[in-house]
């Protein structure tokens, strides 16, 4: 009877032990009589909480043709409306975007030092837009006994040209300037039409109507934490903003280009002829220089005419000082700056 009685109660435990092992259930806590408390969710930064995509309760299952495409579209609807977002916020923050919307043409200029090449150039720089696509850049640098040299970048539509001139015909200038000038007129244009973007959006939030922007993340640096949008041409990031959390103004913006760089020399050349063949062959001779990573950082922020505009410019190449520009005067939709003003000679 005994062993009987064992019999039965081993049945009736391995039953039940079937019983529990068909429920299906991975989740129920044997041991505990209380309710199970919800899991503690894993620490993660804003940075990844703010790339993840859509809120899963929001989300009804995918298709199952469809599974593979519809987490990737949700994520990049979720990172569009961040961008729009965080330049909503910033145009807002320069004066608001109708304001920005009504610069049809801007100009700004002040002092400016550069260092490079084991010398330091100082002088005035002063840059000229006119929306959709003229832009021009001014350098005039004091060399020794008075001496002015000036030298213009321009891009006038789908052209562009350089032109440069000195104050005396006996003046003492060699240049070495971005890449190899004997470049086509094609590459340049293209170099200055990417600056004209770069100013465009760093200054007014105002992509050019080719590129577009995207949400790029988050970024710690000494200045404060930052929004990064991605500018981009295409497929390819051409440059990255960085846009201040709590002031909402530009911080800082990283990209890749061709620093100036420019020599002095002494010469006794007699005449101004001479000394633009001079230029000329000192550009033609000048080695090729590759691209650099660069920074530009904005800093000072003043009011001009209900805008908000940077009144510092600094710029770094490869982590290294390379230009600082102080900025004095502003003109918006001045109307002297007409399209006559971009063509050479002008």
């Amino acid at each position: 009877m005994r062993r009987q009685f064992l019999s039965l109660m081993i049945s009736g435990v391995a039953l039940s032990l079937v019983s529990l092992a068909g429920c299906g259930s991975t989740s129920v806590n044997v041991t505990s009589t209380k309710s199970p408390e919800p899991a503690p969710a894993p620490a993660v930064s804003e940075k990844q909480a703010e790339a993840s995509s859509a809120p899963q309760k929001t989300q009804t299952p995918p298709k199952p043709e469809r599974g593979a495409t519809q987490p990737q579209q949700a994520q990049h609807a979720t990172q569009a409306n961040r961008a729009e977002e965080v330049l909503r916020q910033a145009r807002e923050a320069l004066g608001g975007e109708a304001k920005l919307k009504e610069i049809q043409n801007f100009t700004a200029s002040g002092s400016f030092r550069r260092v490079g090449n084991g010398q330091e150039q100082a002088g005035e720089k002063r840059i000229d837009l006119l929306m959709p696509d003229k832009f021009k850049v001014s350098d005039t640098m004091s060399l020794i006994a008075g001496i002015e040299l000036t030298v213009v970048n321009a891009l006038n539509g789908n052209q562009a040209w350089t032109d440069s001139r000195t104050s005396a015909g006996n003046a003492q200038v060699m240049m070495m300037r971005r890449g190899n000038e004997q470049q086509n007129s094609e590459e340049q244009a293209k170099r200055l039409r990417a600056e004209f973007t770069r100013y465009m959006l760093a200054l007014f939030l105002m992509p050019s109507p080719n590129s577009s922007i995207e949400f790029g993340g988050e970024a710690e640096a000494p200045d404060g934490r930052a929004d990064i949008l991605l500018l981009k041409d295409g497929n390819a990031v051409v440059a990255r903003l960085f846009i201040d959390q709590k002031t909402h103004r530009p911080l800082m913006m990283t990209y890749r280009d061709i620093a100036m760089r420019m020599k002095t020399m002494k010469t006794t050349a007699g005449g101004s002829s001479d000394v633009d063949k001079i230029v000329k062959d000192a550009q033609s001779n000048a080695p090729v220089r590759q691209e650099s990573d660069m920074q530009m950082r904005f800093s000072d922020y003043k009011p001009d005419k209900g805008i908000l505009l940077p009144h510092l410019i600094s710029i770094t190449v490869e982590d290294k000082p390379y230009e600082e520009w102080v900025l004095k005067s502003f003109k918006i939709n001045s109307p002297d700056l007409t399209a006559k003003k971009f063509e050479k000679g002008d």
